[in-house]
């Protein structure tokens, strides 16, 4: 079996989440497409997509109270409507992929898992051993997903991308966003903020992580990052890489590391 890879797209890439609009960034998502391609045509891997909802998903719950641990029927009523709204986006993903000749399929994480306390409770992933097998690729995303105590929760993309690394055994999870990494506080806000090359279980407690000014029901990056180290305690490595500028996804699909922010044990 040739090496998996877990590629998770940022909604802050392929949309306009800055602009808090649910609208879709159709010139970054497709270079993007064209740089998987490109890169799979060269490369012998096998790959897993999932991407971030950015606005299509965060508005909508955020309306609905999708981020809050209160059960109310506003929050059913938005299990439907945010969802759809992903739908949307996924489908655009996708096509964006299948224009470039890829063999991408949608895989909608909702009709298949069940979270607890914030957390994926269950999640088989044997379907998508089987399209793997075939050398189809999974697109999957940020969802909402029935929840037991809450009747539903969100499922962040950052989180899932870790969860399907490790039942699926890849060789690495690469993260793409529109920073080129991880910084001690936000680029956006603080031109002098400095990018953290590597992060491991020695030095994970010392740094300070800053988080994004955008919209995000998900949680900081913090949390995000634990989730990666605890993936990095099982030997799979991570890295977080800036997607705006061209040829960066590419060349960290074809093995090229230190490109971004390396999460390593």
């Amino acid at each position: 079996m040739t090496r998996l890879l877990i590629l998770k797209l940022g909604g802050s890439v392929i949309t306009k989440k800055s602009e808090g609009k649910a609208e879709i960034d159709h010139k970054n998502l497709s270079r993007l497409a064209g740089e998987i391609a490109e890169a799979k045509r060269k490369g012998n891997f096998r790959l897993v997509i999932v991407h971030g909802a950015g606005p299509f998903g965060h508005i909508p719950a955020k309306k609905y109270g999708l981020d809050r641990k209160v059960n109310t029927k506003t929050r059913l009523m938005g299990f439907p409507v945010t969802h759809q709204s992903i739908e949307r986006l996924n489908l655009m993903v996708v096509e964006a992929l299948q224009k470039e000749g890829l063999n991408a399929v949608a895989y909608q994480p909702s009709a298949a898992g069940i979270l607890k306390d914030g957390r994926i409770k269950y999640f088989p992933v044997y379907v998508m051993e089987k399209l793997l097998r075939l050398d189809i690729i999974p697109v999957a995303y940020g969802d909402v997903l029935v929840e037991e105590s809450l009747g539903a929760g969100i499922l962040s993309g950052d989180y899932l991308a870790p969860y399907l690394a490790e039942r699926l055994k890849a060789e690495r999870v690469i993260i793409t966003t529109d920073v080129p990494g991880i910084f001690a506080s936000d680029p956006k806000r603080n031109r002098k903020a400095g990018i953290i090359r590597e992060i491991n279980s020695r030095n994970a407690c010392s740094i300070n992580i800053g988080n994004s000014t955008a919209t995000d029901v998900t949680g900081g990056m913090k949390g995000k990052v634990m989730e990666l180290l605890r993936l990095a305690g099982k030997g799979i490595e991570s890295e977080v890489i800036g997607a705006l500028e061209p040829g960066i996804l590419k060349m960290s699909l074809l093995g090229k590391r230190g490109l971004g922010t390396i999460i390593k044990k």
